[in-house]
């Protein structure tokens, strides 16, 4: 009954635009394919997301604010629609091969999906909480994002020129990219402290994210099991055979403060690299 409905459907999708599949087409029916993850495509995306990325922030890094204001608002609006796009998309796939909508991968409650939250907030909001969510962009935001290019999941369920692909790869590289932008042009600029009011966001997911998996036993912010993940998969179990998986959850929720601080390190360290290199050609005027 399944292949006849998987047939059906196939047979009523557009014409392929790639060998055996189309742009929309659905994981489950892509015949043959293995993984384009770190293919020679995955590979050429990763050095001009970054390369270009750099070069864009630095070439744009005198921006007005006002202008990153309307840019912010424009990214809090177009992010979620893409989200509902894509969840309508493979829902509207799950359901009609008969699997069910997929509430243990679906639901935008990973750590890269707070960006969109994240987003909406400091695009539209004030305050702390504008603060809170400006810090987590230009922090935990912007380092996962930089992962999300290359350790794409995504790569390993749907080929490089497809709709799964694409929107993994271009959500990814709009965290990083938002985060970097915001820092180039001086719109945000991390302190310390910066590492904590990261974790606030987080911590509101979690008041979701913590429930959902424990009783549905997925693996939202890889805070159940660390699935697939060296190290933390392994720490997981070991904990849980210990029944003290809860000590994973908060190891994994603490883990962010480390990895904003990280970020805030490579900051600090360009910030002085760059303030010397723009330094040099005025001292050398005085000199002369």
């Amino acid at each position: 009954m399944m292949t006849n409905t998987l047939l059906s459907v196939e047979s009523a999708a557009p014409v392929a635009a790639g060998p055996g599949y189309h742009f929309f087409d659905y994981k489950y029916n892509i015949e043959g394919f293995t993984s384009d993850f770190f293919s020679e495509e995955h590979i050429a995306y990763i050095a001009l997301a970054f390369t270009l990325t750099v070069f864009l922030c630095w070439l744009f890094r005198h921006t007005k604010h006002s202008t990153v204001d309307r840019l912010l608002k424009v990214m809090s609006i177009v992010m979620p629609v893409l989200e509902i796009t894509k969840v309508t998309w493979e829902s509207w796939w799950d359901v009609s091969t008969g699997r069910g909508f997929n509430w243990t991968g679906l639901l935008p409650i990973y750590t890269c999906s707070l960006f969109m939250y994240a987003l909406l907030v400091a695009a539209w909001g004030k305050g702390r909480a504008r603060e809170y969510c400006l810090s987590f962009i230009t922090t935990v935001g912007l380092l996962y994002g930089a992962v999300g290019i290359v350790y794409c999941n995504g790569l390993n369920w749907y080929p490089f020129w497809t709709f799964g692909a694409f929107y993994s790869l271009f959500f990814h590289t709009s965290m990083f990219a938002t985060g970097m932008f915001l820092l180039f042009t001086g719109y945000k600029k991390l302190e310390l402290n910066d590492a904590f009011k990261a974790m606030v966001p987080v911590l509101v997911l979690c008041v979701v994210t913590v429930p959902v998996d424990y009783i549905l036993h997925t693996d939202y912010m890889m805070i159940w099991s660390g699935d697939g993940v060296p190290f933390y998969q392994e720490l997981a179990g070991w904990l849980a055979s210990m029944g003290l998986r809860p000590v994973y959850t908060a190891i994994m929720i603490i883990t962010h403060i480390p990895l904003a601080m990280i970020v805030i390190g490579g900051y600090r360290v360009t910030e002085g690299v760059i303030k010397a290199v723009e330094r040099k050609p005025e001292e050398q005027k005085e000199t002369a």
